[in-house]
């Protein structure tokens, strides 16, 4: 620490902390401010869709769901700001409310993925298990964190930082571990059950295995990605990377300041990605069940698929030399209720929107 008889201004925060410390806060402060200028903004771009949601269509509980997400989030942005710019007289109260803002916040984010998979999934119910197993393990994870988050008084100053408990730093890190792990798992269960769901409505496969053959190296990989894409997964592929930065800066030797910089953005830009998915699937841009389009084409991929030829309607000639089984289906798309190739099935599918 700088002796204060020598600072020219003793009342500054940052003349008493380390030159690299200081620039880490000054660095967490814009941050925090471009977080919150840019989750207001996307709020206040789609007023006129939360309107919408508020008074021309019923309010279930997915759209309390989404509101509660969105308020808890812009919460836990909102007090991580005043956290790194303002005069507060207890820190440690400040880093309690911060924790419950983000617990509510992943509670309600994590809510809006379980929504979503669990209507793709329907009716099968070992996949809904699982997915609210993953949701209540959100819940546990998050819940340890109000109690790990410490803050104290920079010199004599009010200005607040975070620390760590010097007697549980490793203790500290490895919660801090499992909670980003937890959601990093969630999203990417999530990411890849929905976009297994999505593959299996392009490719009529006879096996789990040629699915994931005909995903990672079928000719027909062009329409699967547009598949997906039209079905919002690049929103949750989105969420998925921004846990992975989360638990690589968690595992660096950096200071507390640096951890806790990185999971703002992050968290308001993954409830930014489950917010617009909810949005589109509300307002029918995206089918409540996975399926995209009114007209897909189905691939089908056997054991030998160079044995495969083109099937022509009768009456036409077939040419043994084209490998793909095509077979074109007209797919009319509503909710509860789809025509494939003539055939009727109707369901009675979980309200999602």
């Amino acid at each position: 620490m700088t002796n204060i008889t020598t600072l020219p201004n003793p009342s500054t925060p940052l003349a008493f902390l380390d030159p690299a410390l200081a620039d880490q806060f000054e660095a967490s402060r814009y941050l925090f401010a471009a977080t919150l200028g840019a989750y207001v903004w996307d709020i206040t771009l789609n007023l006129g869709n939360d309107y919408a949601l508020l008074f021309n269509h019923r309010v279930r509980f997915p759209t309390v769901v989404y509101f509660l997400s969105r308020v808890s989030t812009l919460a836990y942005i909102l007090t991580c700001f005043i956290f790194a710019v303002t005069s507060i007289e207890n820190c440690a109260a400040m880093e309690i409310s911060i924790g419950i803002c983000l617990l509510l916040s992943q509670t309600y984010t994590a809510m809006l993925f379980f929504l979503r998979a669990n209507a793709v999934w329907y009716p099968n119910r070992v996949a809904s298990a699982v997915f609210f197993l993953l949701w209540l393990g959100i819940i546990g994870t998050n819940v340890t964190v109000p109690l790990g988050l410490r803050g104290a008084h920079i010199g004599p100053t009010m200005q607040c930082i975070s620390t760590d408990v010097p007697d549980n730093i490793r203790k500290t890190r490895s919660y801090l571990t499992v909670v980003v792990i937890m959601s990093l798992v969630n999203d990417t269960v999530v990411f890849l059950a929905i976009s297994y769901r999505i593959v299996g409505y392009a490719v009529l496969a006879d096996s789990p295995r040629d699915l994931i053959r005909a995903f990672f190296g079928g000719s027909h990989l062009t329409r699967l990605s547009r598949e997906l894409i039209q079905s919002g997964q690049q929103f949750y592929l989105v969420a998925v990377c921004a846990n992975i930065l989360l638990i690589i800066l968690v595992k660096l030797p950096i200071s507390p300041t640096f951890r806790g910089m990185a999971s703002v953005p992050a968290c308001s830009l993954i409830n930014a990605m489950a917010s617009l998915v909810f949005r589109k699937v509300k307002f029918g841009l995206i089918s409540a069940d996975g399926t995209v389009g009114e007209t897909s084409i189905k691939f089908h991929v056997a054991t030998n698929p160079r044995s495969l030829s083109l099937q022509y309607p009768p009456g036409t000639t077939e040419n043994p030399v084209l490998p793909l089984d095509v077979q074109i289906a007209s797919e009319r798309e509503e909710f509860g209720h789809s025509v494939v190739s003539g055939r009727h099935d109707t369901f009675k599918a979980p309200v999602l929107a």
